[in-house]
C-alpha cells in the first residue's frame, strides 16, 4: 500500500481498503459508496496518538478504525431491520401512535422494566446503560476496565432478572 510522507496511505487507498473491508462483512456493492464516505469522514479526524496506540503503525490503527465503523453500521442496520420486522407484529395503534389499550400495556411494560431496574447493582444498571446505547459486550468491558467474561456474567444476570419480572423480549 502507497503511503504519503506522513506514512499515511492515499484517500485513494484507504478507499479500496474501506470497500475490501466492507465487503468482506457482507456489505453489498450498492452499499459500499455511502459506507466509504461515512467511514472517510471519521477518518479525516483520526489522529494516531503514538502514546496510546502501544507500538501500532498507523495502517493497523486505520484498519481497526474502518473495522469498527463497519461493525457500527451493520450492527444499526441490523437493529433497525429488527425492529422495522418487529413493527409489522405490532397492533396498529401502537404503530401509529394513537393510545389504546395496546399502549396501556406499554405502559405497564415500562414500570415493570423501571422495576426490574431497579432490582439490578449499581454496576449492572451501568452494564444494562450501555447496552442499550448499543455498545457490545467487548466495548462496555474495555470501557469499565473489566474482563468481557465478567461483563458476560452481568448480561446474563440482567436476562434473568428482566425474565423474573415477564420481560424475556426486553433480554434479548
Amino acid at each position: 500500500m502507497s503511503t504519503t510522507k506522513s506514512n499515511r496511505p492515499t484517500e485513494r487507498n484507504i478507499a479500496k481498503w474501506i470497500s475490501s473491508r466492507a465487503r468482506r462483512m457482507g456489505f453489498r456493492g450498492h452499499d459500499i459508496e455511502d459506507v466509504q464516505q461515512q467511514i472517510m469522514l471519521v477518518l479525516m479526524d483520526f489522529q494516531l496518538d503514538a502514546e496510546k496506540a502501544n507500538g501500532a503503525s498507523s495502517q493497523t490503527a486505520i484498519t481497526s478504525v474502518i473495522d469498527r465503523q463497519l461493525r457500527f453500521m451493520r450492527r444499526t442496520r441490523l437493529r433497525y431491520s429488527d425492529r422495522v420486522s418487529g413493527s409489522e407484529n405490532l397492533p396498529s395503534d401502537v404503530v401509529d401512535g394513537s393510545y389504546g389499550v395496546d399502549s396501556a400495556k406499554q405502559v405497564n411494560m415500562s414500570e415493570d422494566l423501571a422495576m426490574a431496574r431497579s432490582q439490578l447493582s449499581p454496576l449492572a444498571q451501568s452494564i444494562c446503560d450501555a447496552l442499550s446505547d448499543g455498545q457490545s459486550i467487548n466495548e462496555i468491558a474495555r470501557t469499565m476496565g473489566l474482563s468481557w467474561h465478567t461483563i458476560h456474567k452481568h448480561v446474563d444476570a440482567i436476562r434473568e432478572c428482566f425474565a423474573s419480572f415477564g420481560l424475556s423480549d426486553m433480554a434479548t
